[in-house]
């Protein structure tokens, strides 16, 4: 195989894989796939104006020297901003870019230093082993994090494999030239374009490797957001925002996560002169008298007892464990507990009243129909409370 053929091969992949920079940059809007995908194509224009280079003579030959030369250092340099902005977040400066001016000084004067390629080939091969290194070097806070992700091993390992190949080129082409006493068959040369180009393409699927991990870290915490924010919604929908008892919507869904009970005792509480409250005091008294029904009702009741807001001034209350007549004597405490609620800081103490029914059931599968007696019951202690008071009046 011609030394020719094998660049135009090498010039193949380095655009497929520029080409395939282009997509990603499309895909994953990071600085370092811009640095990288920046460099590149100047890779692959670089690898073009040696080609063309070779079929030139004369000062066309010198310039297309020069844009390989200068193509070679820009993609070493692009890498290496890439390689800082992924492992420490530093975008390239007008300063940074002062560091490119050396090397369009060399790319410009290497050209007009020999006739033959290989002589100037041993300097090139001497500036990109360092600028390989320099780009290794750079990745290596990311190498010192926690949990060295598998794309930074692939652009490390491709790295150091690409120093160690320019580096053993300039006694391999100083060879070529009859010094370093060594003899290295032609056919070799044959073949380095080849090499260079498995090298390069095991960094561009490292780079490749680092954005995906990249984009699988965002989903993750967008997913890890997204789980919050449900978790946010789904307290919303559950918690009563006034009282701070769980909703009626709530109740499947903390029954069906609770561990199966014993049997105990459902109470459905309402809150009997909230009509008078807000006609005389307004409905921010009347949320502070419900208000005030939920804390007595917490004081009465177990941690582990639940406590829902039924409807407007209804409560539910589920005590599991307990008998009828202790949970009934709890219950009972609760308008001398109310009998002196404050409805604001400057406002009037007044007596909130409760009315209260009770059921006992024994199993989950009976709370239900329990709920539905506690109601009913509620709603005699009501019509007796009220049938209490026409009698007093009359």
């Amino acid at each position: 195989m011609d030394s020719s053929v094998g660049l135009a091969i090498q010039c193949a992949g380095i655009f497929l894989v520029t080409l395939l920079s282009f997509f990603m940059m499309r895909w994953f809007r990071s600085v370092s796939t811009k640095y990288w995908t920046i460099a590149w194509t100047c890779l692959s224009v670089s690898l073009a104006s040696l080609f063309a280079g070779f079929h030139f003579q004369g000062a066309l030959q010198r310039l297309c020297y020069f844009f390989y030369f200068l193509g070679e250092y820009g993609f070493g340099l692009m890498f290496i901003a890439g390689c800082r902005n992924h492992a420490i977040g530093e975008k390239l400066t007008r300063r940074n870019l002062l560091m490119f001016v050396p090397f369009v000084i060399v790319a410009a004067a290497l050209p007009h230093l020999s006739d033959d390629f290989n002589n100037l080939f041993i300097v090139q091969a001497s500036l990109m082993a360092l600028l390989f290194a320099a780009a290794l070097y750079t990745l290596g806070p990311a190498r010192r994090r926690g949990h060295v992700s598998p794309g930074v091993r692939v652009m490390s390992a491709a790295l150091f494999l690409l120093a160690l190949d320019f580096v053993h080129y300039v006694p391999v082409f100083g060879s070529h030239q009859g010094a370093w006493g060594l003899q290295v068959p032609d056919i070799y040369f044959k073949y380095t374009s080849i090499s260079d180009l498995i090298l390069e393409i095991l960094l561009g699927f490292g780079t490749i490797i680092v954005l995906v991990e990249g984009v699988r870290g965002e989903v993750e915490a967008m997913n890890r957001e997204l789980t919050v924010a449900r978790d946010r919604l789904e307290q919303i929908a559950h918690v009563d925002p006034l009282t701070g008892a769980l909703t009626r919507r709530a109740f499947d869904a903390v029954l069906s996560n609770q561990e199966k009970r014993n049997g105990g005792c459902a109470a459905v509480i309402d809150l009997d002169n909230l009509k008078p409250i807000n006609d005389s005091y307004g409905h921010a008294a009347g949320d502070t008298a419900i208000r005030a029904v939920a804390r007595a009702v917490r004081t009465v009741t177990r941690a582990d007892d639940m406590l829902f807001r039924w409807g407007g001034d209804e409560f539910l209350v589920l005590m599991f464990g307990i008998s009828e007549p202790l949970a009934r004597e709890r219950l009972d405490s609760l308008n001398s507990l109310l009998s002196q609620t404050g409805l604001s800081d400057a406002g009037p103490t007044v007596a909130v009243a409760v009315s209260h029914g009770l059921s006992t059931f024994d199993a989950k599968t009976d709370l239900h129909q329990a709920i539905e007696k506690a109601d009913e019951a509620m709603y005699r202690s009501k019509q007796a409370a009220k049938a209490l008071v026409r009698h007093a009046d009359a």
